[in-house]
């Protein structure tokens, strides 16, 4: 520092490695699936989804109709309450506490309907290879619970961005240029954030996506801001994607057992987490058990990058810096 001024940031990353990747070798697949939901727990729909999408590419297998539209369910469920969590922490972290409260009482209200969708508040247990475990509940009107959680999040918002000085917290604090981005290979809304066009979910389609319209939106100013508002139109967009999917869930099966994975042959999966974008590369042994399992969380390239954005700034905007960045400890320290 000079002054307040930062002139340099170093971070010590990979002093929680945990040997996940390890732990993988000789479970079935099925059993993969438990340790993927834990490899950042804020993300156990991302991670098990991925996973599940390589065994089921490696097995050559095609999932029902049903559990696409329930997978994009499950999966915007979970970018919903991280999005609306961040955007109350990042509130919080310019002094303004009476958002955060607000949208931890609202991400509780998410958290209840994971629990009635999978039984489980983080939504483990959720997905499965060749499908998911658990239909929708009958009693549940998810369409109705989630206008009424979008209008309250979208009025937290209103107050939010009506306070000048939160905006003026937020306008030009932490810049990530597009070249720096570019350079660190970024991805998720830090990418989005600063001029790259670019979600797996558009790009490289899965579940039931191709069949659903939404838009991904971008800024070009790289800072606080950008990625604070990015998260408020993905968790408008998520709101959607769950109400088109709700609207046109067809019927049938929710799981269909995927065959036998080939020996020694790889197979990937690929999913839009809500940090961004998540890789799973598995291969199988001679008797159907994992013999590898590689794993690419988005922090692993984002985390890099966060040093760049806080060049020049003041020490009191680190948290707010950080805290829009939000990537996992746990997801990189594999």
């Amino acid at each position: 520092m000079v002054g307040e001024t930062v002139i340099n940031l170093q971070i010590h990353l990979f002093f929680t490695h945990k040997g996940v990747e390890k732990l993988f070798e000789g479970r079935t697949p099925a059993e993969g699936v438990e340790l993927a939901e834990r490899i950042s727990g804020d993300t156990t729909i991302g991670h098990s989804l991925a996973y599940c999408q390589a065994v089921e590419s490696l097995a050559g297998s095609e999932i029902p109709d049903r559990a696409k539209y329930l997978r994009v369910i499950l999966l915007e469920m979970e970018r919903l309450y991280n999005h609306i969590a961040d955007f109350g922490a990042i509130c919080n972290d310019t002094g303004f506490a009476v958002a955060h409260s607000h949208c931890f009482r609202i991400r509780e209200r998410l958290l209840r309907l994971n629990k009635r969708l999978t039984g489980n508040r983080l939504l483990r247990g959720g997905i499965i290879p060749g499908g998911v475990l658990h239909d929708l509940p009958q009693q549940l009107n998810l369409s109705a619970e989630l206008d009424s959680i979008l209008a309250d999040f979208n009025q937290v918002v209103e107050i939010s961005l009506s306070n000048t000085m939160l905006i003026d917290r937020l306008d030009g604090t932490g810049r990530l240029t597009l070249k720096t981005a570019q350079d660190h290979g970024v991805v998720g809304y830090v990418a989005r954030a600063s001029g790259m066009n670019m979600d797996v979910r558009r790009d490289h389609p899965f579940a039931a996506y191709p069949w659903l319209s939404f838009k991904v939106p971008v800024y070009d100013t790289g800072d606080v801001y950008a990625r604070t508002m990015l998260r408020v139109e993905e968790a408008r967009e998520s709101v959607s994607l769950i109400q088109q999917a709700l609207a046109n869930l067809p019927a049938g099966l929710t799981a269909r057992q995927p065959g036998p994975l080939p020996a020694w042959e790889p197979g990937f999966g690929m999913v839009e987490g809500w940090r961004g974008a998540i890789l799973h590369w598995v291969m199988a042994d001679n008797q159907g058990k994992l013999y590898r399992v590689k794993v690419k969380d988005p922090s692993f390239v984002n985390w890099p990058a966060l040093p760049f954005a806080l060049l020049k700034n003041i020490v009191p905007d680190f948290p707010l810096c950080n805290k829009s960045f939000n990537q996992s400890y746990s997801g990189n320290d594999l």
